[in-house]
């Protein structure tokens, strides 16, 4: 005979996912990739609109660990820039900086952001395109990689191509949330301070990372090798 034991083992009712975004995986195709990335900015604009502004970011961890990087310097190239709100950031401090995002509506939104900020004219331009593809037709002195390893399909493959468009001794600052801090479906990854030491020493014998606990984030500095 069973015995139910009232509200021990009931089961939880499971709240509604209104997540629009496919779950990603390895085998996605191009295009749904594509349109992953769009759903993502459309659907933060619904559930976290003020995360599309300046003014959200001018305090964050990724913009203090940026901006007081000795190895960042001009000209930067941002992969995976996103809504461009890091890179406004960047060119109003005076650097001269290319944004590339594979989702045409993350571009566009950093495009209409920009036209907002007219002290950065001349110093900031945004690329709807893949870095497994694209080319670019001089090579900067440093780039910014973040919030994208964990999305990537194959990041090795990523590195390889950032460093066609690098000067020699340029340095690659990296951002990658620290192993399972957000649990999003998007996510192909997670890292540790370990493991994302261990990728990008593929790359670098001259690397720094370190976790910021309250960004729950990881934050890396690899210089490449010439």
């Amino acid at each position: 005979m069973k015995i139910r034991l009232p509200g021990i083992f009931k089961r939880k009712k499971r709240r509604p996912d209104d997540d629009p975004r496919m779950r990603v995986t390895k085998d996605i195709s191009p295009s749904d990739f594509v349109l992953v990335n769009d759903q993502s900015y459309i659907y933060r604009e619904k559930v976290l609109p003020q995360a599309s502004t300046v003014e959200f970011w001018e305090q964050s961890g990724l913009v203090n660990f940026l901006i007081n990087n000795p190895y960042l310097k001009n000209d930067v190239l941002d992969v995976g820039c996103g809504s461009g709100e890091i890179d406004i950031i960047l060119a109003r401090k005076g650097f001269v900086v290319t944004g590339i995002d594979i989702s045409p509506y993350a571009v566009n939104m950093a495009n209409a952001l920009a036209e907002k900020y007219p002290d950065c004219n001349g110093r900031l331009r945004f690329v709807v395109g893949d870095i497994e593809s694209v080319t670019f037709e001089k090579r900067f002195s440093s780039a910014i990689i973040s919030h994208t390893f964990e999305h990537v399909i194959n990041p090795d493959k990523v590195m390889e191509n950032v460093i066609r468009f690098l000067e020699p001794g340029s340095h690659i600052l990296v951002a990658v949330p620290n192993k399972k801090a957000w649990r999003d479906r998007t996510h192909l990854r997670y890292y540790t301070e370990r493991s994302m030491k261990k990728f990008l020493s593929r790359y670098s014998d001259s690397l720094i990372a370190e976790v910021d606990n309250h960004e729950r984030m990881i934050f890396a500095s690899a210089k490449i090798r010439s």
